[in-house]
């Protein structure tokens, strides 16, 4: 259903539409070049072909590494995405002291050598999931001294649920200088206890359990996140001897282990970049398979994406068609709406990728981002491109290519991960080049992406720029 400008969301709109006299990018708005500065450039458009091997799990790993923590012994995990999150854990469990070897997409992890709980502060401006390792450390060695942390800029994400439920399993939880100084309440270790969360959040309800399997007694969690990853991270940890019921529920029980042991895990394929692939070939009008994938984890973004008119195929177990190929469809794609929330909701990590392709469907959409309370910011480099939207606070009203959206290559900044990679997508959409500046964002989370995308067809380059100063 088509929406007006004049609806109640849009009071002021926080970012105007973009007109023929906004399109054109300002040198002001780039990022000066450095001595290193790698871009995506991409031609465009593109029609995607063939098949894509789904790496594992970003989300997952992380704080599978850190679970390692918990463990006497070594851990094996296997089928670690490539990407520079993953490097940045790896780094903070050697600086406390663990013994960690990558090969081969695996990681072997031996936390017998930790001697130290605190961790470096530069470490942890890399990555927000270093603070994971928070509840291992004082669950296991009675006290942590961990920064707070850092991470895509996408607005709030307060770690008060973490504290306040270190808190209630008997930790005494201090925040100085920048830094959570915790340590067990008795000089001993955590203890079991009763905790809510106000809101189902994946860090904090993850950290906990990690916290819960190594306290003395039983701890009872209620109104956690039911997040795929938490479960995967539950299943590890029953391996490992810990003893937890209720993971993809309201509700967590979990007897504590004086000891867990070290153990094998395989990283689950990763259900963003599944989805992300998809909102490819729908946003090129392809048709692509993906494998391996986990249907019912992705099963939101499907049901989106048939309302548009994509045909997606489930070839077997495993693998996936999807198409939004002119003569598969018949027609062209249809605007749909979407609002975030926790899962089995529609993803927060593919609201951005979706805002993209919805620049290219017939009539207008209205997305709404109910998990974070900054995660717009790629609207306006979307604009840059072409795209008419207008946001007001969490809110956006994407007008499709027949009520003014027309994507034309231009310079952008991925100003974060999932940011990022929308940019990417429209990249693939729009006539003539495209130049993505800050990719690092990008390569937190997405192993290889330019190589996996030509192997699809698409003109994507990833090139180091030589710094020539900029002459306003």
């Amino acid at each position: 259903m088509a929406l007006s400008c004049n609806n109640t969301l849009f009071p002021k709109p926080f970012f105007t539409s973009c007109s023929s006299q906004t399109q054109g990018t300002h040198f002001s708005n780039l990022p000066q070049p450095t001595k290193q500065d790698p871009i995506f450039k991409i031609k465009g458009p593109s029609t995607l072909s063939g098949h894509i091997t789904i790496s594992g799990s970003k989300n997952a790993s992380l704080p599978l590494l850190a679970a390692t923590l918990c463990c006497s012994g070594t851990s094996l995990l296997h089928n670690l995405p490539n990407v520079s999150d993953i490097q940045a854990m790896a780094s903070i469990l050697s600086s406390l002291g663990a013994k960690v070897d990558a090969f081969d997409g695996k990681m072997r992890v031996n936390s017998d050598g930790v001697g130290k709980v605190e961790v470096d502060l530069e470490e942890m401006k890399k990555i927000r999931g270093g603070f994971f390792v928070i509840g291992p450390l004082v669950a296991r060695f009675g006290e942590a001294v961990v920064a707070l942390p850092g991470g895509c800029n996408i607005g709030k994400r307060p770690v008060d649920l973490h504290l306040r439920g270190l808190r209630a399993l008997g930790a005494v939880v201090e925040l100085r200088d920048g830094k959570v100084w915790a340590r067990a309440a008795n000089g001993r270790g955590l203890v079991g206890g009763k905790f809510r969360l106000d809101y189902p959040s994946v860090g904090a309800t993850e950290t906990l359990m990690m916290a819960a399997s190594m306290a003395d007694g039983t701890t009872m969690l209620s109104n956690v996140a039911k997040e795929p990853e938490v479960v995967d991270l539950a299943r590890f940890l029953t391996d490992c001897g810990a003893w937890i019921e209720g993971a993809g529920s309201d509700n967590l029980i979990i007897r504590g282990k004086r000891q867990l042991y070290g153990s094998e895990c395989v990283i689950k394929p990763d259900r963003i970049e599944t989805g992300t692939f998809m909102l490819a070939a729908a946003i090129t009008r392809s048709c692509i398979l993906l494998s391996p994938v986990i249907p019912s984890r992705v099963s939101c973004l499907m049901d989106k994406l048939s309302q548009a008119g994509c045909k997606i195929s489930r070839l077997d177990q495993q693998t996936l068609q999807v198409s939004a190929h002119p003569s598969h469809i018949g027609y062209d794609l249809k605007s749909f709406d979407i609002k975030t929330n926790p899962f089995p909701g529609f993803p927060t990590d593919l609201q951005p990728q979706t805002m993209a392709l919805l620049t290219t469907c017939t009539g207008s959409s209205l997305v709404e981002e109910s998990v974070f309370d900054n995660r717009m910011t790629h609207a306006r480099e979307l604009q840059k491109l072409g795209a008419r939207i207008q946001v007001s606070g969490r809110n956006a009203l994407v007008y499709g290519f027949d009520e003014g959206s027309s994507l034309q290559g231009s310079r952008v900044i991925a100003r974060d991960l999932r940011g990022g990679v929308s940019l990417i997508l429209a990249g693939l959409a729009a006539k003539g080049t495209t130049q993505i500046h800050d990719i690092a964002h990008i390569e937190r989370g997405y192993e290889n992406i330019d190589m996996k995308l030509q192997n699809l067809g698409a003109d994507i380059q990833r090139l180091t720029l030589t710094p020539v100063p900029l002459i306003l």
